[in-house]
């Protein structure tokens, strides 16, 4: 579960990055590195061309269906906003109590943005942070998504 609390979060994170590297490498992918910055997290050779990746894991969904997509954070662009990443990779705890890996281009994600099929704009993430996110149900995410694990 998210603490909320960054300094706590942050290897979580970092465990979960580690994992998806580990998931990537199963698949054929060779992890060139990773990153710790706004910009992507890990950079993967996949069969001669160079892709970076951004990694999420949403904690909530188990409870709520629904996927947060951070947006901003204290007043600046952050996550989607601000990835130049060409992959999404989101480590989902859904419903049925079940962990998956979705994999999805950046540009699906946007594309859902774009029109709208997020159902409401919410607040969250630590304390003072103002962290405003996309609330997509899980069902979109699965939809523009490869299952990676």
């Amino acid at each position: 579960m998210p603490n909320y609390d960054f300094k706590t979060d942050f290897p979580i994170a970092q465990k979960t990055e580690l994992e998806v590297g580990e998931i990537l490498t199963v698949k054929g992918a060779e992890i060139i590195s990773f990153n710790n910055d706004n910009k992507y997290d890990i950079l993967m050779n996949w069969k001669g061309k160079e892709y970076t990746v951004e990694v999420k894991e949403d904690f909530t969904c188990e409870k709520t269906g629904n996927v947060g997509l951070e947006f901003s954070c204290r007043g600046k662009d952050s996550g989607i906003a601000c990835s130049q990443a060409d992959f999404y990779v989101y480590k989902i705890h859904e419903p049925n109590h079940s962990v998956h890996f979705y994999m999805m281009k950046i540009q699906e994600l946007k594309d859902l943005i774009k029109h709208k099929f997020y159902h409401r704009v919410v607040n969250g993430g630590d304390p003072g942070s103002n962290s405003m996110n996309y609330l997509f149900e899980l069902k979109y995410i699965k939809q523009i998504s490869i299952l990676l694990k």
